[in-house]
């Protein structure tokens, strides 16, 4: 009987040190999705309509008053002023986005291509490839197939 519960509790903490790891992964991963999103979102995408993004130390949970309520509440306050914040907004480095929203078109394929990375991809595809060799050989076959010129003899009669 005795063996039984300690049984019991035995599985309870196994499966309670489980659930809290497993909760720890997922929250993890949430918090990459939501800094994703809002770095693809407000950080990558500038314009009149999109507001600042401030960026606050959250890794010393112990200093949460000093280092992230304070800061934000500072931030907040200011922008209900209509003041400047003395925290910078957080920015992007522009060659990270250069590029991103050129339109070129591939007139071999038939396709327009936006971003200088997809530009580069197709480049390298085999579709891409396939075509380019195909029109290089009916480039080289049209060359070799013209006649030389001929000069005008007179013929007999």
């Amino acid at each position: 009987m005795v063996s039984q519960y300690v049984y019991y509790y035995y599985l309870h903490a196994v499966l309670l040190s489980a659930g809290i790891t497993a909760l720890k992964q997922v929250t993890k991963r949430y918090a990459r999705k939501q800094n994703k999103w809002v770095r693809n979102r407000f950080l990558k995408r500038p314009g009149a309509n999109i507001p600042p993004v401030y960026g606050l130390d959250v890794t010393f949970v112990n200093q949460w008053e000093e280092t992230v309520l304070q800061p934000a509440l500072q931030i907040v306050e200011s922008f209900l002023k209509g003041e400047q914040p003395e925290a910078l907004p957080l920015t992007v480095a522009h060659d990270q986005i250069d590029g991103k929203r050129n339109r070129r078109v591939c007139e071999l394929c038939d396709k327009v291509i936006l971003g200088d990375q997809e530009w580069k991809a197709h480049l390298k595809s085999k579709n891409h490839q396939y075509r380019w060799k195909r029109r290089k050989r009916a480039e080289a076959q049209l060359s070799t197939d013209t006649p030389p010129d001929t000069v005008n003899t007179p013929q007999e009669v």
